[in-house]
């Protein structure tokens, strides 16, 4: 009764000094309004709970004062509460101790299960709810800015069902995957096209120099007799076959990049494919003056290959040796188990690599000889579609090597 005239004006929101003190805040704990004899200010954010309640530590520095607190409503609903310190002397009764705590008991205790429930629901509502859709906004700022790198949480709570904030976005996150890889194969695409252009004006030009230069020779009567036409004409078949090569590997690697590159992997018997393979690359080899050996240490077994690319494998490693290679250089071919699978292994004698090479002699368009010099033919293709066929019959491809001192380039397949 004391006070419940001038709450009914608080509830209206007008907020005066009075003869007692009071404080007023809504349902977050933000203050409307404070006495000096609480220790804060419009605009801070207290403990409601705190505040509704009377401590020790309270009752101490306010001795001789009763906290009292009102529910604040408006149109029926709660919107904050109203705090009074009224003096004792102002309460008489002698019942006051009992009425204040049976009133004070059910209120507070209806006040503080609201006030749980509302946090409750908020936090709840917050976590589920508003946290995820506001970081799906973020993320979709980020991905039309172009930035594919922005990743949140999936499940958000993986105690709690994934219900269908989840779902949407575990869901937005599998399309950021999938744009990301599309930007990252876009953008590998675009630098190999580059690469392409730059290395193919670089490796076709010489070739073409060169049979332009003969054919000019025969038209313009510098191969007078019948012996240098010939000598002439066999430069130029030669600088041919070499563009069909470089032609050829280019299409081959144009293939793997689009995952085009056409693998029809069969089961054979592994003995019967190597010495047939040996005996085709052994005729090559001793063609261009090289010594040539292989061995076969290892039972008979079953693999699952496609013939021809590994025989392409073969071909390109033997094809690398020989164009690295010495005086009285050598090539031999090994194969054996390792393990659950086959290993091949293609050694010389040549020139060898740097070591600072080897990781990067797989790469696309790269060559150790630095000046790309036109007496080491080829596009700079080859172990490249090598490593991409190997990688396709689910093995790997290594290369150990030292200048001067040879190379072994191996593969597995199974």
């Amino acid at each position: 009764m004391l006070v419940a005239e001038h709450n009914a004006e608080v509830e209206k929101g007008n907020y005066e000094a009075w003869k007692y003190p009071y404080l007023v805040c809504d349902l977050t704990g933000r203050v409307l309004y404070a006495d000096t004899a609480f220790a804060v200010k419009c605009g801070d954010i207290v403990n409601v709970q705190e505040e509704l309640g009377m401590d020790k530590s309270f009752a101490i520095s306010n001795d001789g004062m009763v906290k009292k607190s009102f529910v604040l409503k408006s149109n029926g609903s709660v919107n904050g509460f109203a705090i009074y310190l009224i003096p004792k002397e102002a309460i008489t009764g002698a019942d006051y101790n009992q009425k204040l705590i049976w009133c004070a008991i059910p209120a507070c205790a209806g006040v503080i299960a609201g006030v749980l429930l509302l946090c409750g629901r908020l936090l709840y509502c917050n976590k589920r709810v508003l946290a995820p859709i506001g970081e799906i906004a973020t993320s979709a700022q980020q991905i039309l800015r172009g930035n594919y790198e922005y990743e949140f949480r999936r499940i958000f709570n993986r105690s709690v069902n994934a219900d269908e904030v989840g779902e949407l976005t575990y869901s937005f996150e599998l399309m950021r995957d999938e744009l990301k890889a599309k930007q990252m194969k876009e953008e590998e695409l675009k630098k190999a096209q580059q690469e392409l252009i730059s290395c193919i004006s670089h490796d076709l030009k010489t070739p073409i120099s060169t049979i332009k230069a003969y054919a000019e020779g025969m038209r313009d009567g510098i191969a007078k007799d019948e012996a240098a036409r010939v000598a002439y004409t066999r430069i130029i078949i030669e600088k041919t076959d070499l563009l069909i090569d470089m032609i050829e590997e280019l299409l081959q690697f144009s293939n793997a990049q689009l995952n085009q590159l056409e693998i029809c992997r069969k089961e054979i018997y592994f003995t019967g494919f190597f010495k047939r393979a040996m005996k085709e690359i052994e005729g090559y080899v001793r063609q261009q003056k090289m010594d040539f050996s292989f061995s076969l240490d290892m039972e008979e077994r079953i693999v699952s290959i496609d013939e021809k690319r590994i025989l392409e494998v073969l071909y390109n490693l033997v094809e690398n040796s020989l164009k690295y290679r010495k005086e009285n250089g050598i090539i031999k071919i090994i194969a054996s188990r390792e393990g659950d699978e086959v290993l091949i292994r293609v050694l010389d004698n040549g020139i060898g690599i740097n070591s600072d090479d080897i990781p990067y002699v797989f790469d696309k368009f790269y060559r150790a000889e630095k000046s790309r010099s036109s007496s080491i033919p080829g596009s700079g293709l080859g172990l490249s579609i090598c490593k991409y066929i190997v990688e396709n019959h689910g093995g790997t491809i290594y290369c150990k090597s030292q200048k001067e001192k040879g190379c072994e380039i191996g593969f597995t397949i199974c």
